[in-house]
């Protein structure tokens, strides 16, 4: 993992692109840096439709598994924000580093990535990257693990809820990396992976062990 290049990322979000309203050119700007990013480290990328309402549109940024096969995991993020956006610069710059040391330590591996749009909880229905994506999961009868990567933090620790937090809780500790001392609750904007059906863990903390955390538990999984 690069964390000079999760920098360098993070601050294209935050300081030159800082508000992506879904359907706005900013949201525009930022899927395409993402689809840029992710085809640069190897992936076939398609941009999947997100209709938000009154002819808008935001789109999910899809990298596909390198192994052509279906995917074991599915790691995702949000990359449109409210009016008064919070820095999400950080776990943008993980998901494309995440991706890009996953494609160099497994070069045929089964992980899927995907960017959601038009995600934010002030979008009229709520969520509507991700309920996009789950239907596409369902319509083609798939059930990876969903591992979503929360707005991220320069501090330290690590943290994982939900049905996989386990697994992944497993990882963090055998490469020493603390975990909290008990199970966090999954808040109500997660809980449309539980309706799903979908296995899935909620992940925050600091960029450089939440990081080293998935690239191992992925490289493991994504053989």
């Amino acid at each position: 993992m690069q964390i000079e290049d999760i920098e360098e990322h993070s601050a294209q979000f935050d300081e030159e692109l800082p508000e992506r309203r879904a359907g706005t050119q900013n949201e525009g700007a930022a899927s395409a840096y993402l689809l840029g990013h992710l085809q640069q480290a190897g992936y076939l990328v398609r941009l999947d439709g997100v209709p938000v309402g009154n002819l808008v549109r935001s789109t999910n940024v899809v990298a596909l598994p390198p192994s052509a096969e279906d995917p074991v995991a599915v790691v995702v993020v949000p990359f449109d924000t409210g009016e008064e956006p919070e820095p999400s610069g950080a776990s943008l710059g993980l998901f494309l580093e995440l991706a890009r040391a996953l494609r160099v330590a497994v070069p045929d591996h089964s992980v899927e990535f995907v960017a959601l749009g038009a995600d934010h909880a002030e979008v009229p229905g709520g969520r509507l990257g991700a309920r996009r994506l789950i239907q596409g999961l369902l319509d083609d009868d798939l059930d990876p693990v969903v591992i979503e990567l929360l707005a991220l933090h320069g501090g330290t620790g690590f943290f994982a809820r939900g049905p996989a937090a386990p697994g992944i809780n497993e990882v963090a500790e055998s490469i020493g990396v603390e975990i909290p001392p008990s199970p966090l609750k999954i808040m109500p904007d997660e809980q449309l992976w539980q309706r799903a059906g979908l296995d899935f863990a909620v992940i925050g903390g600091a960029p450089d062990q939440v990081g080293k955390v998935l690239l191992e538990y992925l490289t493991e999984r994504g053989r």
